[in-house]
């Protein structure tokens, strides 16, 4: 079972809130990063983003 949670970190040290009607949201707080439970999720969402959003993205591993 997989218990690992992630998150999306850019280069410019920000995390990815959220992406909704083409507005995207960044913040440089972790505590509003949104969070994803399943890292093919998150590859998918990060892959979505440097399509529409030409953002380049890592995944980085998020600990309660």
């Amino acid at each position: 079972m997989d218990t690992c949670k992630y998150v999306l970190f850019t280069a410019d040290n920000k995390y990815v809130v959220e992406y909704l009607l083409r507005q995207l949201v960044l913040s440089t707080s972790i505590t509003e990063a949104l969070i994803f439970e399943n890292y093919d999720l998150a590859v998918g969402f990060k892959r979505m983003l440097v399509k529409d959003c030409k953002l380049e993205c890592s995944i980085n591993t998020y600990i309660d």
